[in-house]
């Protein structure tokens, strides 16, 4: 009945002194409208991004090859022009980072972004044949970045810390011990707690904590706290962290050859 009245109003076009009346009521009725309209357009967008993908996969997988060749090139001119140098500093700092200090690593680099709505992973470039396997995390230059997810010979899936539930064992303090919980692309991640006496507060570094199996190391930073909200009741926290790595951004990575303690 709202949608039908609201439509009514804005439709109707009256002249004389209940013109401005009226423009007043349709104003509001757009305003009430405008949350749907709003929320439609949220939930149809990725809907739409599939179908787009479905009928146009041939042609949009013939532009990706091309323009992974120009890339190539553009590379490899930039390279010659001295661009190279801030590539090789890129890399020598990420075989620098203390937080992997004797563990050993296989330098790579994203090849593919996620465009996909759903889920948030990246294609690497190496692969089983240079020892990259499936369950094996990821660092970058400031911190952690996911786990592998899939890999063949070559390449080498990886899920993102900020896809939709994947969870990251940390920690904040010596001891309060949490699940980072991913929420998808653009959301900071959330904490839901697991133990161990620690006031949060905004601001605060994540570490991981190598709990639960020992997936991931201990001790690689994860985030900062960047808002605590407390229920009005005080029973519950929630606590969002963004992530020091830009998942956007990713370019060189380092995977660690990490094994889970017997």
């Amino acid at each position: 009945m709202l949608v039908l009245a609201s439509i009514t109003i804005l439709t109707l076009d009256y002249h004389g002194e209940v013109s401005h009346a009226i423009t007043h009521i349709r104003n509001a009725a757009r305003d009430a409208l405008s949350p749907i309209q709003r929320g439609l357009s949220a939930a149809l967008h990725p809907v739409g991004d599939v179908f787009a993908g479905a009928f146009h996969y041939g042609t949009l997988e013939s532009q990706n090859q091309k323009l992974r060749a120009e890339l190539g090139s553009v590379r490899r001119q930039l390279a010659s022009d001295g661009f190279a140098s801030t590539q090789a500093a890129t890399v020598l700092g990420l075989e620098h980072l203390p937080y992997i200090a004797g563990i050993p690593l296989v330098p790579s680099e994203v090849i593919s972004n996620s465009t996909s709505n759903f889920q948030q992973t990246v294609e690497l470039d190496r692969g089983t044949s240079t020892g990259v396997g499936p369950g094996m995390p990821l660092v970058g230059q400031k911190g952690f970045v996911g786990s592998v997810s899939t890999a063949s010979s070559s390449t080498a899936t990886v899920r993102l810390l900020t896809d939709a539930g994947f969870a990251t064992p940390v920690r904040i303090g010596p001891s309060g011990l949490y699940r980072a919980l991913g929420e998808g692309r653009g959301h900071p991640l959330s904490l839901s707690y697991v133990g161990g006496p620690t006031a949060v507060k905004k601001g605060d570094l994540v570490f991981t904590s190598g709990f639960g199996g020992g997936a991931i190391p201990a001790g690689i930073p994860v985030g900062v706290v960047s808002a605590v909200r407390v229920s009005s009741s005080g029973a519950s926290t929630a606590v969002s962290v963004t992530p020091l790595v830009d998942t956007e951004e990713l370019q060189y990575v380092d995977v660690l050859e990490w094994l889970e303690p017997a």
